[in-house]
């Protein structure tokens, strides 16, 4: 599979984009006035705690207060508690960042205490920034884990042996009180590559350590990485052939960065200086315009749809207008198997986190069944978000849960309809003159004879004026009024208003 990485900057964003055999699969956006935060470390300040919910609301000096849960609260603080409380509520065990979500929050935490946070997941819509005292730094190769000794390595690892190896090299390295979980992509790295990285991140953590100690209130500890460096530093692998940038400085920051954690990948990074835009000669611009849609067609003729509830994402999977070659469970076994690859590069393209239920179409036979649930699971296992899955039910349906950390990428780009406030749904021209005949009847319209103004958008009028105004006429005859209908294309669809006329006594009504 050939992988590359396309940054592209203006004015008024910058994206990186990961691309697989041509086709974007992830992409990140950062704008001026919406920097990512995930990473970053706070000295915040309870602001108040709710035991009911075993949460707290901390002040962090963000636009919103931060949300604290008890499973995210490290254990270790109960050290500054009396000896029962720690007896009670911790168990033996190596590590004191054990993570024990029976820890009443309320024993653990004061409000107006001040205490050292990271952002697990930005601020989406109305909620803050959620938080964890569980704090990491995270380098190319490594992630520094502070106040513990466990040494991990990544999952994507099957190699035991090369476990083991890893973790006696990197305990022979550390000092103690410090641990370290070995990445993806430090799997084949050398030792010196890891010292030089323990060292890099030990002194960053320090500095964090002296500046949590200065002055004293809310304040901003240690800024993650910028979107360049950051997907560089998380994405660039060995299996990425090319990384294309469109603008000068991303591409010495890029290059400043690779010099320093490995150098041998620098002759894959490229300036690109060609007059058409870098996501245009790509195709990803088209790309990205249909990860908006609800409607994303496959190549076959079927195609899926995405509907947004307000716990969850349904995915439904539809033939459409493939009518197949063969017999009909072959048709539907191909759509099927076609729409696993499309959903799970839409998941990871719109960046959707949260519960996922996806309805495929029913297959009869058992082994068409198993083929796409392993089709799901392979492709799901390049993901770098965390994910999870359930088999297919006996009534098609699969459940996926995928970590969400920032906003997905409709909420970035797009903001609900004013019309229909994101319901996607309009009334009709004939609801619309049920409720006009509803207001004239709520405002007591019989004046006999009196002339009304009624102001409408003009696919209203154009229904209220069909066969030769028989609507309209109904209306004047059921209220004793004369109606002079006027088009305003201006007005929201679903909305009128009335004003009188020649002397008559004035009313206006907007639905």
């Amino acid at each position: 599979m050939k992988k590359s990485i396309l940054f592209n900057a203006t004015p008024t964003e910058k994206r990186g984009a990961l691309l697989e055999d041509g086709k974007v699969v992830e992409l990140v956006i950062e704008r001026p006035d919406q920097y990512r935060i995930v990473g970053n470390i706070y000295r915040g300040r309870i602001s108040s705690i709710l035991p009911g919910i075993q949460s707290a609301f901390i002040d962090c000096g963000l636009e919103r207060a931060a949300f604290l849960h008890a499973s995210d609260v490290d254990p270790s603080l109960l050290l500054d508690k009396d000896d029962d409380i720690m007896e009670k509520f911790t168990a033996d065990a190596k590590s004191k960042r054990r993570r024990i979500a029976k820890v009443p929050i309320e024993k653990v935490l004061e409000k107006g205490q001040e205490i050292i946070v990271q952002v697990a997941k930005e601020p989406i819509g109305s909620k803050g920034a959620k938080m964890t005292t569980q704090i990491s730094i995270a380098g190319r190769f490594l992630v520094l884990v502070p106040d513990t000794d466990f040494i991990g390595v990544s999952k994507r690892s099957s190699d035991d042996r090369r476990r083991r190896e890893l973790k006696r090299l990197i305990s022979a390295m550390k000092p103690p009180g410090i641990g370290f979980i070995v990445r993806t992509i430090g799997l084949k790295v050398s030792q010196e590559e890891f010292i030089n990285e323990i060292n890099a991140l030990l002194a960053a953590w320090k500095k964090v350590r002296d500046e949590a100690l200065l002055g004293s209130g809310p304040r901003l500890l240690y800024r993650e990485m910028g979107i360049t460096t950051s997907v560089i530093r998380d994405l660039f692998a060995e299996d990425v052939t090319e990384v294309v940038a469109d603008n000068h400085d991303d591409f010495v920051e890029i290059q400043k960065y690779l010099k320093a954690v490995h150098p041998s990948l620098c002759d894959r990074v490229k300036h690109y200086t060609d007059r058409e835009p870098l996501f245009d000669r790509f195709n990803i611009e088209k790309d990205l315009e249909r990860s908006l849609r609800r409607k994303v067609w496959l190549k076959s003729g079927g195609y899926i749809l995405f509907d947004h509830a307000e716990a969850l994402l349904a995915i439904d999977v539809n033939t459409g207008r493939n009518v197949g070659k063969a017999d009909v469970e072959d048709t539907i076994f191909r759509t099927n198997m076609e729409a696993a690859d499309e959903i799970c590069r839409q998941l990871r393209l719109r960046d959707i986190g949260g519960l996922i239920v996806v309805d495929f179409i029913d297959m009869a036979k058992a082994d068409h069944r198993r083929q796409v649930e392993d089709r799901m699971r392979r492709i799901m296992h390049s993901d770098q978000t965390s994910t999870a899955m359930t088999g297919l039910s006996k009534f098609g349906l699969m459940e996926i849960t995928r970590k969400r950390v920032r906003p997905e990428l409709r909420e970035l780009y797009t903001d609900a309809c004013p019309t229909c406030n994101g319901l996607g749904w309009v009334f009709t021209p004939a609801s619309i003159s049920t409720r006009i005949d509803r207001a004239l009847r709520k405002s007591g319209a019989q004046d006999g004879g009196r002339r009304l103004s009624l102001t409408v958008h003009s696919t209203v009028a154009e229904y209220l004026r069909r066969d030769n105004g028989q609507m309209v006429k109904k209306l004047e005859q059921e209220h004793g009024v004369f109606l002079d209908i006027q088009e305003d294309p201006e007005l929201d669809f679903d909305e009128f208003s009335f004003s009188g006329r020649n002397g008559g006594r004035p009313q206006s009504q907007k639905q």
